[in-house]
C-alpha cells in the first residue's frame, strides 16, 4: 500500500525552518525566498510521501542550490565563511562532548595526520576506530545545531576544512608544556646516561613510537598544570593570566547591578537587545515580571546585558545574563563555562544547578544562546516556573 501524499498545508508546516536554511545558502531575502518558491512548486506539482516530507524539501532545498552555486560565486564564499564561522563556535563544545578515545583517536589522525593503521597499532585497535570517532564528533555537532545549519556544514564545507577546524580545537583542549617542565627535562639531557635512557631512546627510534610519546608529554604536561592550578587558591578579580569562570562573575556582580534601561515588555526588550546586536528570546517566567535592564562588566572590555526581574515568590530582583556559544569561543582565553555544564545543557530543556553561598545559579541555553539566572531564591524550583517557546 502507497504511503499518503503530503497536503499542501503539511508542507507548508515546514516554511519556517526551510527559509531559515535558504537564508544560509543565498546571499540575500529575495534570493531565499526564490529558492523557497521553486521547491515548493516542485512540491505542490509532485507531493512527496507524508511520512518524508521534511527529509524531502530539505534535500530538494540544497538540490536547488547547487543547481544555482556555479552563477554566484559570491553566494558562494559568503557560504563559506557563514559555516566556518559557525563551526568554530560549536566545534570547541562539540569535542568536549566526546570520550577520551574518541578524542585521543582524533589528535593522533588530525593533528599528528597518523594514519588510521598506525594510530590502530598504537592503540591496540582496529582502524575502524578512527570513522567511529569521526561518528561521534557529528553526533555531537547535531546536538548543537538544527538540521539546516548541519546541512550548511556538509554542504558547504570540504573534509580538509572541517580537519582544519578540527586541529584548532583539539589544539585549544591541550595546554602547550610549562617552561619548568622544558627546563627539567632539558637539564636531565645533560645528565648521567642510565639504562633507561638508553631504552627509551631506541625504543624512540620508531616512529609511531615517537609520536605516542609526544602525546603522553603533551598529556602529562597539562596534568602537571592542573595539579599545579589545584594547589593555588584563585583570587577574586580576575587575573590576565587565569581565565574568569562565568559562573562565578556572573554571581559576584547581580548585587552591582540596577536597571539601566527600563523596559517592561518581552517583545520590546527583544527588539532593544537587537538593535544591540544580541538576538536572543526574553524568557517566560511564572510570576516573575520584566522591569528592564543592565550591562554586567564580566570582563575589562566585555559587558554582556542582563534581564532584570521582579520575582514575586521571593520578593526579591532575579537576573539573568545572555551569553552565547559564540562569546564563549570568542573569549575563550578569558572566560570560561566548565565542559561539565555545557554537557548538562546539551540539550534545550535541560538546566544546570550550582549553589554558591547565598546564590543559586540555574543555567540552560535556547537555541545558540547561555541564559545564566542568579537568585537567592530556590533555583530548583525557579526551573519549574519557565516555559520554553514553542
Amino acid at each position: 500500500m502507497n504511503s499518503p501524499k503530503a497536503t499542501p498545508r503539511a508542507l507548508l508546516a515546514h516554511l519556517d525552518e526551510l527559509y531559515r536554511l535558504a537564508q544560509l545558502l543565498t546571499s540575500d531575502a529575495e534570493a531565499a525566498a526564490r529558492l523557497v518558491r521553486d521547491v515548493y512548486r516542485e512540491a505542490l506539482a509532485s507531493p512527496p510521501p507524508a511520512d518524508q516530507a521534511r527529509t524531502w524539501l530539505v534535500a530538494r532545498l540544497l538540490h536547488h542550490a547547487r543547481l544555482a552555486e556555479s552563477t554566484d560565486e559570491p553566494v558562494l564564499t559568503a557560504r563559506r565563511e557563514l559555516a566556518e564561522s559557525m563551526l568554530s563556535r560549536v566545534l570547541p563544545a562539540a569535542v568536549a562532548l566526546l570520550s577520551a578515545r574518541d578524542r585521543l583517536w582524533l589528535y593522533l589522525c588530525d593533528v599528528l595526520t597518523l594514519t588510521p593503521e598506525t594510530a590502530a597499532t598504537l592503540l591496540e585497535d582496529a582502524p575502524e576506530g578512527y570513522e567511529r570517532a569521526r561518528a561521534a564528533l557529528r553526533t555531537a555537532l547535531r546536538r548543537y545545531l538544527t538540521p539546516g545549519q548541519f546541512a550548511l556544514l556538509e554542504f558547504g564545507l570540504s573534509e580538509e576544512q572541517i580537519r582544519a577546524h578540527l586541529q584548532q580545537a583539539l589544539g585549544r583542549l591541550l595546554q602547550p608544556p610549562p617552561g619548568s617542565l622544558r627546563t627539567e627535562l632539558l637539564n636531565l639531557s645533560g645528565g648521567e646516561v642510565t639504562t633507561t635512557d638508553v631504552r627509551t631512546r631506541s625504543i624512540a627510534r620508531h616512529p609511531a613510537t615517537r609520536a605516542l610519546v609526544a602525546v603522553l608529554i603533551v598529556l602529562l604536561a597539562g596534568l602537571l598544570g592542573w595539579l599545579a592550578w589545584q594547589g593555588t587558591r584563585p583570587d577574586r578579580s580576575p587575573s590576565p593570566a587565569r581565565p574568569s569562570d562565568l559562573i562565578r562573575r556572573s554571581v559576584e556582580l547581580a548585587a552591582s547591578l540596577s536597571v539601566e534601561q527600563p523596559l517592561t515588555r518581552p517583545a520590546e526588550a527583544e527588539r532593544y537587545l537587537a538593535r544591540q546586536g544580541w538576538r536572543v528570546v526574553v524568557p517566560d517566567i511564572a510570576d516573575a515580571r520584566l522591569v528592564g535592564l543592565a550591562q554586567a562588566p564580566v570582563l575589562p572590555d566585555l559587558s554582556v546585558p542582563v534581564l532584570l526581574f521582579e520575582d514575586r515568590t521571593s520578593g526579591r530582583t532575579l537576573a539573568v545574563y545572555l551569553y552565547s556559544y559564540a562569546l564563549l569561543d570568542r573569549y575563550r582565553d578569558r572566560l570560561t563555562l566548565n565542559p561539565d555544564v555545557l554537557r548538562q545543557i546539551e540539550e534545550e530543556q535541560h538546566f544546570d544547578l550550582h549553589v554558591l553561598g547565598r546564590q543559586q545559579v540555574l543555567v540552560w541555553r535556547y537555541r545558540d544562546d547561555i541564559y545564566v539566572a542568579v537568585t537567592e531564591g530556590d533555583a530548583a524550583a525557579l526551573r519549574e516556573r519557565i516555559a520554553f517557546p514553542s
